[in-house]
């Protein structure tokens, strides 16, 4: 579907539809329920820090979203669907189709301001647990992936950037959690490929009822450190859906803008 699109214009159709699509096959039902609770619904969404869970063997997860952000004081722009699907493939392993959709940007320039619009990259990976917090006392999990060159002009980098993601995590008293990830990617840019180190640690807490909150920090730090803190909000709809906003501001070195998003998770089980 990303590969298909003749131009930035078709991409909100095609990139909707198939958001769409895969929500309409999450959310139908399974096979015959049984007795057994449903496991909790760990997602790696609204935070930058990946959470270190799979999904479980046949489960499809999809996890969606629009942010609008103002990078700086010249852009500000709209990204949607932020779709990640995650499908299991075992207990510890999981496949991952992602891609930030359709970004439209509204630029200021000497004459005024000029709207441009395209799709994303799409970004091919798995996840596979590595330690469980019950033998080992914390969890981790590694997310190797490369990114396709599938976006229009000007919106990706044109080529086949792998990465790798380390994630770790372990639960803390009074019902508080702490994640952390550590990212590296080999980039294209135009004078060759460089080196992107990022990282990220989150502050998790169950606020009662159906409602958690997080807060995090996260940078590159590739030329020092240009960092960000957000916070954010979910709320559990059923045992398989849930909904989120999330707020957050850069404070160091060229992450300087805001941004503020709305997602949602759904879950289909494989009974």
């Amino acid at each position: 579907m990303f590969c298909t699109a003749r131009g930035p214009h078709d991409g909100p159709f095609q990139l909707t539809a198939l958001a769409g699509l895969l929500v309409i096959l999450a959310a139908a039902p399974g096979r015959a329920q049984t007795s057994q609770p449903d496991p909790e619904l760990v997602t790696d969404r609204p935070d930058f820090t990946e959470s270190s869970e799979v999904v479980g063997r046949g489960v499809v997860q999809i996890e969606s979203g629009l942010t609008l952000e103002q990078p700086d004081d010249s852009v500000r722009q709209v990204t949607l669907p932020q779709l990640l699907v995650r499908i299991g493939l075992g207990s510890r392993v999981e496949l991952r189709l992602a891609s930030d959709g359709y970004v439209a940007q509204s630029v200021e320039e000497a004459g005024g301001r000029s709207t441009h619009r395209g799709r994303a990259d799409l970004e091919v990976g798995a996840k596979v647990k590595l330690l469980d917090a019950a033998k080992a006392g914390f969890d981790m999990a590694v997310i190797p992936a490369v990114t396709l060159p599938v976006a229009t002009t000007g919106f990706g980098s044109g080529g086949y950037d792998p990465g790798v993601k380390l994630t770790v995590a372990r639960d803390l008293p009074a019902e508080f959690g702490l994640s952390a990830n550590l990212n590296t990617a080999s980039v294209t840019e135009a004078d060759g490929r460089v080196w992107s180190r990022e990282a990220s640690v989150s502050l998790g807490h169950d606020l009662g009822g159906p409602f958690g909150a997080y807060w995090e920090a996260y940078g590159s730090f590739d030329r020092g450190c240009d960092c960000t803190l957000n916070t954010g909000v979910t709320m559990a709809l059923s045992a398989n859906h849930q909904v989120d906003v999330e707020v957050g501001h850069g404070v160091s070195g060229d992450a300087r803008g805001w941004f503020v998003g709305v997602g949602f998770a759904v879950r289909r089980l494989h009974h």
